[in-house]
Protein backbone atom coordinates (compact mmCIF):
# COMPACT_ATOMS: atom_id res chain seq x y z
CA UNK A 1 0.00 0.00 0.00
CA UNK A 2 2.83 2.60 1.37
CA UNK A 3 4.43 1.75 -2.40
CA UNK A 4 0.84 2.58 -4.27
CA UNK A 5 1.14 5.75 -2.14
CA UNK A 6 4.58 6.50 -2.84
CA UNK A 7 3.98 6.16 -6.84
CA UNK A 8 0.99 8.58 -6.73
CA UNK A 9 2.85 10.87 -4.89
CA UNK A 10 5.43 11.03 -7.61
CA UNK A 11 2.87 11.34 -10.53
CA UNK A 12 1.12 14.07 -8.59
CA UNK A 13 4.30 15.95 -8.20
CA UNK A 14 5.55 15.52 -12.21
CA UNK A 15 2.14 16.47 -12.79
CA UNK A 16 2.44 19.57 -10.74
CA UNK A 17 5.59 20.68 -12.15
CA UNK A 18 4.52 20.02 -15.88
CA UNK A 19 1.59 22.93 -15.43
CA UNK A 20 4.09 25.45 -13.51
CA UNK A 21 4.39 28.55 -16.23
CA UNK A 22 7.08 30.20 -15.69
CA UNK A 23 6.61 33.69 -15.10
CA UNK A 24 8.82 34.86 -17.69
CA UNK A 25 9.08 34.41 -21.56
CA UNK A 26 11.38 35.85 -24.09
CA UNK A 27 9.14 37.53 -26.42
CA UNK A 28 10.92 35.82 -29.32
CA UNK A 29 8.59 32.49 -27.87
CA UNK A 30 5.43 34.36 -27.99
CA UNK A 31 5.58 36.20 -31.08
CA UNK A 32 2.94 36.35 -33.32
CA UNK A 33 0.61 38.11 -35.32
CA UNK A 34 -1.40 40.05 -32.21
CA UNK A 35 -1.54 43.89 -32.40
CA UNK A 36 -3.80 45.05 -29.31
CA UNK A 37 -1.93 47.04 -27.06
CA UNK A 38 -3.63 45.92 -24.12
CA UNK A 39 -2.80 42.08 -25.08
CA UNK A 40 1.16 42.84 -26.52
CA UNK A 41 1.76 45.24 -22.89
CA UNK A 42 0.47 42.24 -20.68
CA UNK A 43 2.53 39.86 -22.58
CA UNK A 44 5.75 41.29 -23.04
CA UNK A 45 5.55 44.18 -20.40
CA UNK A 46 3.73 43.89 -17.39
CA UNK A 47 5.69 41.23 -15.55
CA UNK A 48 8.24 43.93 -15.09
CA UNK A 49 6.11 47.17 -15.31
CA UNK A 50 3.17 46.33 -13.99
CA UNK A 51 -0.23 45.44 -15.41
CA UNK A 52 -0.85 49.54 -14.89
CA UNK A 53 2.96 50.98 -15.22
CA UNK A 54 3.04 51.19 -11.73
CA UNK A 55 6.44 49.67 -11.75
CA UNK A 56 7.59 46.44 -9.60
CA UNK A 57 10.91 45.49 -7.91
CA UNK A 58 11.75 44.55 -11.37
CA UNK A 59 11.18 47.61 -13.95
CA UNK A 60 10.52 51.17 -12.97
CA UNK A 61 7.03 52.54 -13.74
CA UNK A 62 5.74 53.83 -16.63
CA UNK A 63 3.57 56.82 -15.50
CA UNK A 64 5.97 59.72 -14.38
CA UNK A 65 6.69 62.35 -15.78
CA UNK A 66 9.10 61.41 -18.61
CA UNK A 67 6.98 58.40 -19.89
CA UNK A 68 4.81 58.85 -22.93
CA UNK A 69 5.09 58.34 -26.43
CA UNK A 70 7.97 59.65 -27.07
CA UNK A 71 10.24 57.04 -24.25
CA UNK A 72 8.43 54.02 -25.06
CA UNK A 73 8.88 54.44 -28.75
CA UNK A 74 12.56 54.75 -28.29
CA UNK A 75 12.95 51.87 -25.97
CA UNK A 76 10.91 49.54 -28.31
CA UNK A 77 11.99 51.18 -31.85
CA UNK A 78 15.69 50.34 -30.20
CA UNK A 79 14.86 47.28 -29.34
CA UNK A 80 16.18 47.43 -25.86
CA UNK A 81 12.74 46.33 -24.37
CA UNK A 82 10.91 43.93 -24.45
CA UNK A 83 13.98 42.22 -22.63
CA UNK A 84 15.08 38.52 -23.66
CA UNK A 85 15.20 37.96 -19.89
CA UNK A 86 14.45 39.30 -16.38
CA UNK A 87 18.51 39.46 -16.01
CA UNK A 88 19.15 41.09 -19.42
CA UNK A 89 20.32 44.58 -19.86
CA UNK A 90 18.54 46.75 -22.36
CA UNK A 91 20.96 47.42 -25.27
CA UNK A 92 20.00 48.23 -28.73
CA UNK A 93 18.84 45.50 -30.75
CA UNK A 94 16.85 44.90 -33.88
CA UNK A 95 13.33 45.85 -32.77
CA UNK A 96 11.36 42.55 -31.87
CA UNK A 97 7.88 44.02 -32.26
CA UNK A 98 6.76 45.67 -35.60
CA UNK A 99 5.82 48.61 -36.11
CA UNK A 100 1.81 48.04 -35.93
CA UNK A 101 2.48 46.54 -32.21
CA UNK A 102 4.90 49.57 -31.05
CA UNK A 103 1.97 51.57 -31.88
CA UNK A 104 -0.63 49.65 -30.16
CA UNK A 105 1.49 49.29 -27.38
CA UNK A 106 2.45 53.16 -27.44
CA UNK A 107 -1.06 54.07 -27.32
CA UNK A 108 -1.77 51.66 -24.11
CA UNK A 109 0.78 53.00 -21.87
CA UNK A 110 -0.33 56.54 -22.97
CA UNK A 111 -3.22 55.30 -20.37
CA UNK A 112 -1.21 55.42 -17.25
CA UNK A 113 -1.06 59.10 -17.16
CA UNK A 114 2.50 59.61 -17.93
CA UNK A 115 3.02 63.42 -18.45
CA UNK A 116 6.23 63.20 -20.89
CA UNK A 117 6.59 64.25 -24.26
CA UNK A 118 5.25 62.35 -27.70
CA UNK A 119 7.01 61.04 -30.34
CA UNK A 120 8.95 64.68 -31.86
CA UNK A 121 8.44 65.66 -35.56
CA UNK A 122 11.97 65.81 -36.54
CA UNK A 123 13.15 68.25 -39.93
CA UNK A 124 17.11 67.97 -39.89
CA UNK A 125 17.09 69.38 -43.06
CA UNK A 126 15.58 72.92 -41.55
CA UNK A 127 18.48 72.45 -38.90
CA UNK A 128 21.84 74.19 -39.12
CA UNK A 129 25.01 72.36 -39.25
CA UNK A 130 27.55 75.09 -37.73
CA UNK A 131 24.76 74.91 -34.56
CA UNK A 132 24.72 71.79 -34.48
CA UNK A 133 27.79 71.02 -33.78
CA UNK A 134 28.25 73.27 -31.35
CA UNK A 135 25.43 72.13 -29.49
CA UNK A 136 26.84 68.59 -29.47
CA UNK A 137 30.08 69.78 -28.81
CA UNK A 138 29.20 71.36 -25.61
CA UNK A 139 26.42 69.37 -24.33
CA UNK A 140 27.14 65.53 -26.11
CA UNK A 141 30.28 64.93 -26.83
CA UNK A 142 31.52 64.22 -23.04
CA UNK A 143 29.64 61.26 -23.23
CA UNK A 144 29.60 60.24 -27.14
CA UNK A 145 32.94 61.47 -27.67
CA UNK A 146 33.49 64.04 -30.67
CA UNK A 147 32.95 61.82 -33.53
CA UNK A 148 29.60 60.05 -32.18
CA UNK A 149 32.20 56.66 -31.19
CA UNK A 150 30.52 56.68 -27.79
CA UNK A 151 32.62 56.66 -24.41
CA UNK A 152 33.26 54.96 -21.21
CA UNK A 153 31.13 56.44 -18.58
CA UNK A 154 32.24 57.24 -14.92
CA UNK A 155 28.96 54.94 -13.63
CA UNK A 156 30.76 51.76 -14.95
CA UNK A 157 29.08 51.80 -18.66
CA UNK A 158 29.71 52.92 -21.59
CA UNK A 159 27.89 55.88 -23.93
CA UNK A 160 26.41 53.87 -27.11
CA UNK A 161 28.08 55.25 -30.14
CA UNK A 162 26.02 57.29 -32.65
CA UNK A 163 27.42 56.74 -35.99
CA UNK A 164 25.24 53.44 -36.52
CA UNK A 165 23.19 54.69 -39.54
CA UNK A 166 20.08 52.92 -38.35
CA UNK A 167 19.72 55.39 -35.41
CA UNK A 168 17.14 57.93 -36.67
CA UNK A 169 16.58 61.40 -36.16
CA UNK A 170 13.60 60.56 -34.51
CA UNK A 171 14.95 58.03 -32.02
CA UNK A 172 17.90 60.78 -31.60
CA UNK A 173 15.16 63.69 -30.78
CA UNK A 174 13.67 61.53 -28.66
CA UNK A 175 16.70 60.38 -26.73
CA UNK A 176 17.23 63.95 -26.02
CA UNK A 177 13.72 65.02 -24.76
CA UNK A 178 13.20 61.94 -22.21
CA UNK A 179 17.01 60.63 -21.82
CA UNK A 180 16.57 57.17 -22.03
CA UNK A 181 17.74 54.46 -19.67
CA UNK A 182 17.30 53.61 -15.95
CA UNK A 183 17.06 56.63 -13.89
CA UNK A 184 19.00 57.40 -11.02
CA UNK A 185 16.51 57.68 -8.47
CA UNK A 186 14.77 54.26 -9.24
CA UNK A 187 15.72 51.24 -7.18
CA UNK A 188 15.55 49.13 -9.45
CA UNK A 189 18.58 50.66 -11.62
CA UNK A 190 20.89 48.97 -9.25
CA UNK A 191 24.15 50.73 -8.22
CA UNK A 192 25.91 52.57 -11.75
CA UNK A 193 23.33 52.41 -13.64
CA UNK A 194 22.86 56.15 -14.38
CA UNK A 195 21.00 57.61 -17.40
CA UNK A 196 21.10 59.62 -19.77
CA UNK A 197 20.22 63.55 -19.03
CA UNK A 198 16.88 64.92 -20.96
CA UNK A 199 17.48 68.37 -22.56
CA UNK A 200 15.39 71.29 -22.70
CA UNK A 201 16.06 71.75 -26.27
CA UNK A 202 13.83 74.11 -28.83
CA UNK A 203 12.58 72.47 -32.05
CA UNK A 204 15.51 74.19 -34.17
CA UNK A 205 18.01 72.91 -31.96
CA UNK A 206 16.61 69.48 -32.17
CA UNK A 207 16.97 69.54 -35.94
CA UNK A 208 20.31 71.31 -35.52
CA UNK A 209 21.67 68.83 -33.74
CA UNK A 210 20.11 65.34 -35.68
CA UNK A 211 21.49 67.40 -39.14
CA UNK A 212 24.70 67.05 -37.11
CA UNK A 213 24.97 63.66 -35.65
CA UNK A 214 23.53 62.66 -39.73
CA UNK A 215 26.64 64.49 -40.86
CA UNK A 216 28.78 62.32 -39.05
CA UNK A 217 27.34 59.18 -39.49
CA UNK A 218 26.85 59.76 -43.60
CA UNK A 219 29.29 62.60 -43.87
CA UNK A 220 32.13 60.93 -44.93
CA UNK A 221 35.73 61.97 -43.87
CA UNK A 222 36.59 65.30 -45.76
CA UNK A 223 39.97 65.62 -44.36
CA UNK A 224 41.76 62.28 -45.45
CA UNK A 225 41.89 58.75 -43.84
CA UNK A 226 39.19 58.37 -40.73
CA UNK A 227 41.62 56.64 -38.48
CA UNK A 228 38.70 55.14 -36.65
CA UNK A 229 37.24 58.22 -35.62
CA UNK A 230 39.29 58.28 -32.57
CA UNK A 231 38.81 61.80 -31.97
CA UNK A 232 40.70 65.06 -33.17
CA UNK A 233 43.58 64.98 -30.07
CA UNK A 234 44.53 61.55 -31.24
CA UNK A 235 44.06 61.70 -34.96
CA UNK A 236 46.00 65.46 -34.82
CA UNK A 237 48.67 63.57 -32.91
CA UNK A 238 48.87 60.96 -35.54
CA UNK A 239 49.08 63.80 -37.77
CA UNK A 240 52.08 65.29 -35.63
CA UNK A 241 53.80 61.87 -35.74
CA UNK A 242 53.70 60.63 -39.15
CA UNK A 243 54.81 64.59 -40.61
CA UNK A 244 57.60 64.94 -38.02
CA UNK A 245 58.65 61.33 -38.46
CA UNK A 246 58.81 62.16 -42.58
CA UNK A 247 60.87 64.99 -42.09
CA UNK A 248 63.32 63.81 -39.78
CA UNK A 249 63.70 60.57 -42.44
CA UNK A 250 63.84 62.99 -45.66
CA UNK A 251 66.89 64.84 -43.77
CA UNK A 252 68.48 61.59 -42.84
CA UNK A 253 68.32 60.97 -46.26
CA UNK A 254 69.50 64.41 -47.47
CA UNK A 255 72.34 64.03 -45.12
CA UNK A 256 73.35 61.05 -45.81
CA UNK A 257 73.49 61.87 -49.57
CA UNK A 258 75.40 65.10 -49.13
CA UNK A 259 78.32 62.88 -47.30
CA UNK A 260 78.17 60.23 -49.87
CA UNK A 261 78.96 63.46 -52.69
CA UNK A 262 81.64 64.45 -50.21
Amino acid sequence: MRKWLLLLGILLAGCSYGTTSAPHRPPSDVMGPETRGPVLYARDCAWCHGSNGEGTARGPNLNGDLDGGAYTHFMLSTGRMPLSSPTARAQRRTAVLTPTQIDAVIEHVKTFGGTGPDIPKVEPTTGHLGTGSELYLSNCAACHSATGTGGALTSRRAAPHLTNPDITPVQMAEAMLVGPGCRNNDSTCGFGSGAMPNFDFSETEVNSITAYVSYLQHGGDHGGFAIGRIGPVAEGAVGWIIGLGSILLIGRWVGTRMGDNE
